[in-house]
């Protein structure tokens, strides 16, 4: 078992009545990596994530955590694992240190008082642990969440959209938070997202996934490379004539149109810049940005489709 990968699955599908929320999906995540499930809402992460957890079974394949099967070896499988739901389940009546307090009492730890300082401490709330959940705010109770799900020392810890609807301040200091457990390295963390940012800033490895299967994986530093090239945006008086000039010109990867903008996908794109503005000219350019391809750009090239601010495809 200690040589298992810490998640393996295996044409791993499942159905709900006629729709295919996963399918055939092959996945391997090695032991202490920080691993995300990129993709829009409906890609199929949440259903992945609830039948590594054991909450749901596959209609085919297989999936298991550190060599357990999810449906044989069901009880071992939930021993080894931590969960942060999209949705809070804090108990707001409570305070912080009796939220985790109650959980390290279900989970029959004879040490609970120091494992629960502990957490509190690591995830930055031993300030608040007196104050109830209720007077919380959102990102401080994310916080608390995964203080939780850390309590009982999970092998691997899922994150299921863990920033969904934090502003950006609460946003950014939760990511803080869980660069020191990735920088600690002992604990396997598989996080969903929608938020290319977030899959950029915290993710050693990316599965991309569109309509239940992933179409691409690697570092985001190695998904940015696949794009090719620089990116490059013109806002221009004749966006249609500008872009049929630029296809099939040296260094030139993709031409996408999207209103009175163009964008650009380019080969060593602050050597090939000068000539791409002398080529639209005559299109009457009003603005030009330039910038290094990021994750949003690799979705767009593995899926053909943007995602939202709200996790919708654009």
């Amino acid at each position: 078992m200690t040589n298992a990968p810490a998640l393996e699955t295996r044409e791993l599908t499942r159905r709900f009545g006629e729709l295919t929320a996963v399918d055939h999906l092959d996945l391997s995540v090695e032991p202490g990596s920080f691993f995300g499930l990129l993709g829009p809402n409906g890609a199929g992460k949440t259903t992945t994530v609830s039948i590594l957890c054991t909450l749901l079974k596959p209609s085919e394949g297989s999936a298991r955590v550190l060599g357990r099967d999810v449906v044989r070896e069901r009880a071992a499988v939930r021993r080894q694992i931590g969960i942060v739901f999209q949705e809070p389940c804090l108990d707001e009546a409570l305070t912080g240190h009796q939220n985790l307090d109650l959980h390290a009492r279900l989970y029959h730890l004879d040490d609970r008082e120091t494992r629960v300082d502990a957490e509190l401490e690591r995830m930055g709330m031993s300030g608040h642990a007196d104050r109830s959940v209720g007077q919380l705010s959102g990102g401080l109770r994310r916080r608390l969440e995964i203080a939780r799900g850390l309590l009982h020392r999970p092998s691997v810890l899922f994150l299921d959209e863990p920033t969904l609807g934090l502003d950006v301040p609460a946003r950014r200091a939760l990511w803080e938070r869980l660069l020191r457990l990735r920088a600690a390295g002992d604990t396997t963390v598989v996080l969903t997202t929608h938020d290319m940012e977030e899959a950029a800033r915290l993710c050693d490895q990316v599965a991309i996934l569109n309509t239940g299967s992933v179409v691409a994986r690697g570092t985001p530093r190695e998904l940015c490379r696949a794009v090719g090239g620089d990116h490059v945006e013109f806002e221009l008086d004749q966006p249609e004539l500008a872009a049929e000039k630029l296809h099939g010109m040296d260094g030139v990867v993709c031409v996408q149109r999207n209103g009175a903008r163009i964008e650009v996908t380019v080969r060593e794109g602050s050597a090939r810049l000068v000539s791409l503005i002398e080529a639209l000219r005559l299109f009457g350019i009003h603005a030009v940005r330039m910038r290094e391809a990021t994750l949003e750009d690799a979705f767009l090239l593995f899926t053909g489709h943007r995602i939202g601010p709200g996790g919708d495809l654009a």
